[in-house]
């Protein structure tokens, strides 16, 4: 997993030294570690705050809100979340509210590792405090006010998950679009401009396009003109898909999921999982 990474880089490094020398040294991030859950233990003891230990990460935790029934996290979702970011020692870093909780995306969020690790622990509607190691967190470059190698608390509530599907439709609802039609795929195709006497699109029509392709902040990621024949898969589905409903000077907008677009892993500046809008214009069909 790619969170995993740095820890992992940190891990061979002592391995290797230990190869080296033909014994296991402990090494300085050892010594760190042990003095750091030793100080996760005492403050678990004396806040009465019974915890359990992830093995892979180092993280202690305790889960106050269970939700059997919650969906389980996953980067293809963006995560609704109120947390509270302290020292070990009490001093509060950063406070979001359910007033004013943060969305997180696992791609697009900048976050330290043990904020992500911390997540993957909780279901949709949990709660929990999460201690977690300075080489989980800020480790040598932490925030003003803020010394290195703390251990950061991290008490986190999983409000809810938004799916590529609810992200669409919360955008459809906030612009307040007239869906002109959704199909199977996931897309979602608005004519914005009808020319009904001309001959709807066949396969093997080559067509000019004139496009915008925007995220759902309706950021632009790429505009242009594109030559497409129809039927053809010179472009991603969901594109392709709504260039074909179209005939000769029509527009639209099309909106449509990741698993019609860049899928989960993504392509240039667009992340995975990222549901695209695009506005389309059908400039000529067949060099007419």
């Amino acid at each position: 997993m790619f969170l995993l990474k740095r820890f992992a880089v940190l891990i061979v490094s002592s391995i290797l030294l230990s190869s080296c020398l033909g014994k296991y040294v402990e090494t300085d991030l050892d010594l760190l570690a042990k003095n750091e859950e030793l100080k996760i233990i005492e403050y678990g003891q004396t806040n009465s705050l019974t915890l359990t230990k992830n093995a892979t990460t180092g993280i202690y935790y305790n889960i106050s809100k269970t939700n059997s029934a919650g969906l389980a996290v996953s980067s293809a979702y963006d995560l609704h979340v109120a947390y509270t970011l302290k020292t070990i020692d009490g001093k509060e870093i950063v406070k979001k509210t359910t007033a004013d909780s943060a969305m997180f995306n696992f791609y697009t969020t900048q976050a330290f590792d043990g904020f992500k690790f911390a997540l993957l622990l909780l279901k949709e509607g949990e709660k929990g405090t999460f201690l977690i190691p300075s080489y989980q967190a800020y480790y040598e470059n932490p925030p003003t006010g803020v010394e290195k190698y703390a251990v950061i608390i991290a008490e986190i509530e999983l409000v809810d998950l938004l799916s590529e599907d609810d992200k669409i439709n919360n955008y459809v609802k906030k612009k307040g679009l007239t869906i002109t039609e959704k199909t199977t795929s996931g897309l979602r195709f608005i004519r914005t401009s009808a020319k009904t006497t001309n001959d709807s699109l066949k396969t093997g029509d080559n067509v000019s396009v004139k496009y915008n392709g925007m995220f759902l902040n309706e950021t632009s990621f790429d505009s242009g003109t594109f030559g497409l024949v129809i039927g053809s898969s010179s472009a991603i589905a969901g594109f392709s898909e709504g260039i074909s409903k179209l005939r000769k000077g029509e527009k639209a907008k099309i909106i449509f999921p990741s698993s019609i677009g860049y899928g989960s892993k993504g392509s240039g500046t667009i992340p995975p999982y990222t549901p695209l809008i695009f506005d389309i214009e059908i400039l000529t069909v067949n060099g007419l």
